[in-house]
């Protein structure tokens, strides 16, 4: 059960101030242009910006990144002042104040999700409407930020997108209805659901000056920022499997979980330094309050079968989740879709918070690295109040690139990995 004090005992308070609504330019009428800051300035920031603005009367105002060369590229891809860049750890803070101050209603949250649930409360507390990349933090504390940063959200009736397209994805949409509206496989026994893919490149040049600019740069390959890959790619997939077996309930998730998991390939044909400690490969029985289950796969291994999709098993027959499309077939492009009905909800103030979902596909996924990380059995009451964390919630806007990050490489380059049977995770 979710601990209703923990923003209390954690120090994280959300001030009467913060809990206020907090009107702004568009919602009284006075510009029709949807004005939004960018806070993480990457691949993935400056893509989600592209889909953003790709609706009419849209405008990126501010940006803030860690890094001074992304927030230097992303002020020359919007075309803004000097003065509305920022940069350093602290910098979604100075973004989002400049932002608000000059009518901005939209933030686009798109660093490594460890950074998420900071980043999401201070957006809220300044009265933004948000867009969260997935997934949406990489442990049970930043669960737990989340779900206290929803309650927030939906009290000053903020809208909150999650970048799972799926939910946004015409094949996607035309399959569940058939699933659940329909009943064309009968009543659903079990889901199958799988990321498999080759391995994710080492990014960087390997020179960077200090350790946290190598792990940032590199983000796929560390628990404390990215979660990984079961969270961070298979996210969408646990997604799909729960909406079917939950018919849509954002708050719907699996009771315990059991799985194993690895990372011998990473060290095949020998141990490659920077390789990070993260394993190669997840597999996830999760089990329901009615006994149905989600089994799940996840891996990231070159020259193995590669499957990123969901299944739906009922009994009239299996088959995928999303529809075939048709020869033809011209379909929107969901990462815009989901940018376009955000933002009509602003305009048209309807409810709108996939914040709840987001956070709950998060869970089931760290649930699932607890059981392969431990080689244990793992319940959602043990995970989700799990005291153990990996992101840097502490003086978080004090660190530098400087500062020393919380897994540190051995003498020959190489991360301590989690040990199935050994490793307590939870």
């Amino acid at each position: 059960m979710l601990n209703r004090n923990f923003m209390t005992k954690s120090g994280i308070i959300l001030s009467a101030a913060a809990a206020s609504v907090v009107s702004n330019a568009y919602a009284e009428g006075t510009d029709e242009t949807i004005k939004a800051v960018l806070i993480g300035c990457g691949g993935r920031g400056t893509g989600a910006a592209a889909n953003f603005l790709k609706n009419p009367n849209t405008k990126i105002i501010a940006v803030g990144d860690v890094f001074p060369d992304q927030t230097e590229k992303a002020l020359k891809n919007y075309d803004l002042p000097q003065e509305a860049g920022f940069t350093g750890f602290d910098a979604y803070r100075k973004a989002i104040d400049y932002a608000v101050a000059n009518g901005a209603v939209y933030a686009i949250l798109t660093t490594p999700p460890g950074f998420r649930p900071i980043h999401y409360q201070y957006a809220v507390e300044k009265g933004l409407n948000c867009f969260l990349e997935k997934p949406c933090c990489v442990d049970s504390y930043g669960y737990r930020m989340l779900m206290e940063v929803n309650k927030l959200a939906e009290e000053k009736n903020l809208k909150v997108g999650v970048g799972m397209q799926r939910r946004h994805q015409t094949v996607y949409l035309d399959g569940l209805r058939d699933i659940l509206e329909n009943k064309k496989y009968g009543d659903i026994l079990f889901t199958t659901v799988y990321w498999n893919m080759g391995g994710i490149p080492v990014r960087g040049t390997g020179e960077e000056p200090t350790e946290m600019q190598r792990q940032i740069r590199n983000r796929y390959y560390y628990v404390w920022l990215c979660g990984d890959n079961i969270l961070e790619q298979h996210v969408h997939n646990l997604d799909i499997g729960n909406i079917v077996l939950g018919n849509w309930d954002p708050l719907y998730h699996p009771v315990k979980c059991n799985g194993m998991g690895g990372r011998a390939p990473r060290y095949i044909p020998k141990p490659t330094p920077r390789v990070g400690e993260i394993f190669a490969y997840h597999a996830v029985e999760f089990e329901y309050e009615d006994g149905r289950r989600m089994f799940s796969q996840s891996r990231q291994v070159p020259g193995t079968w590669n499957c990123v999709n969901e299944f739906v098993h009922g009994t009239k027959g299996s088959a995928p989740v999303q529809r075939k499309k048709l020869r033809g077939e011209k379909l929107p492009d969901p990462y815009d879709v989901e940018h376009t009905d955000l933002i009509n909800a602003i305009k048209e103030n309807k409810k709108y918070h996939e914040g709840w979902a987001g956070a709950t596909a998060s869970m089931i996924g760290i649930m699932g690295r607890m059981a392969t990380y431990s080689g244990q059995v793992v319940t959602w009451d043990q995970a989700v109040n799990s005291g153990k964390t990996y992101m840097i919630y502490e003086n978080h806007d004090s660190l530098t690139l400087e500062s020393t990050p919380p897994v540190l490489p051995n003498a020959d380059g190489l991360y301590d990995a989690p040990i199935p049977g050994v490793t307590k995770d939870v």
